[in-house]
């Protein structure tokens, strides 16, 4: 069992970001993503590579034809597109050991675990905007666990939040993932401090969050949204954003009141 302490640090704190040595060798053990690179590599070479070549075929028959086939030649270019967009996943796809290289420490928690298939509900910060209050969202993730590992309903588990997804005009994440600490390290320690790294109320928080699994399941996203009201002070004006003390204004936004050389302090 995770021990939860009081003292933690506000979402979006620098001491708050994984920095634990990665065991590579537990990680390949644990971690059911350590095939996803090589995975998605294949489908971008092979499923991509077909639709390329379909589109093209398909193009070349549109402009071969006596008559332009105009439906032809469109259907070629989206299958073009498409397969460049697989080829291009599996290019961008990183390896498992990459959500662990400074992704933030979250909350999460087992709430379903049958045959080999489990599901944590996560909470993350998915605000962009630091002098902006934190807008905490759950995510439901998914994944098949690895033989000798351990996950029990109800079972808290830290996370590491990571692949973060938002059009560049958006002032929040629209998505995220999140993967659990122990995958990167055998060492208890490692385990407990990260949960030690994360605030009490954010814990209860996540914990509150269980009635609504239901319903986020339902959705495409796998995402519910918190809103404000449900949100104690300290977790809607937390007293530092980026590590760095904080006055909130009228206005809703933060002002900083103190240095980056506060980023140092674990007092």
């Amino acid at each position: 069992m995770i021990e939860q302490t009081e003292h933690g640090w506000p979402t979006g704190d620098p001491r708050r970001f994984f920095d634990a040595p990665i065991d590579p060798e537990h990680l390949r053990a644990s971690s059911p993503n350590v095939y996803r690179r090589a995975w998605w590599l294949a489908i971008g070479v092979v499923v991509g590579g077909g639709l390329v070549a379909l589109g093209i075929w398909a193009i070349a028959t549109g402009m071969d034809s006596s008559e332009t086939s105009w439906p032809s030649m469109v259907a070629g270019v989206v299958a073009v597109l498409a397969g460049l967009g697989l080829f291009l996943r599996g290019l961008l796809v990183g390896n498992a050991a990459k959500p662990y290289r400074g992704g933030q420490l979250v909350p999460g928690m087992v709430v379903e675990h049958a045959d080999a298939d489990v599901q944590l509900l996560v909470l993350a910060d998915t605000s962009r905007d630091p002098a902006a209050p934190p807008a905490f969202a759950y995510r439901l993730v998914s994944f098949t666990a690895r033989e000798g590992t351990r996950f029990v309903p109800g079972q808290p588990v830290p996370c590491v939040a990571h692949g973060f997804v938002a059009p560049p005009w958006s002032r929040r994440w629209w998505s995220f993932d999140a993967s659990p600490v122990e995958w990167a390290s055998p060492n208890a320690e490692v385990v407990d401090a990260a949960g030690k790294a994360i605030p009490r109320e954010e814990w209860d928080l996540l914990l509150a969050g269980a009635r609504r699994v239901a319903d986020i399941r339902r959705r495409i996203s796998r995402i519910g949204r918190v809103a404000d009201e449900d949100l104690t002070e300290s977790l809607r004006h937390p007293p530092t954003r980026l590590g760095v003390p904080v006055e909130w204004q009228p206005d809703g936004r933060a002002r900083f009141v103190g240095s980056v050389g506060h980023t140092t302090s674990t007092t």
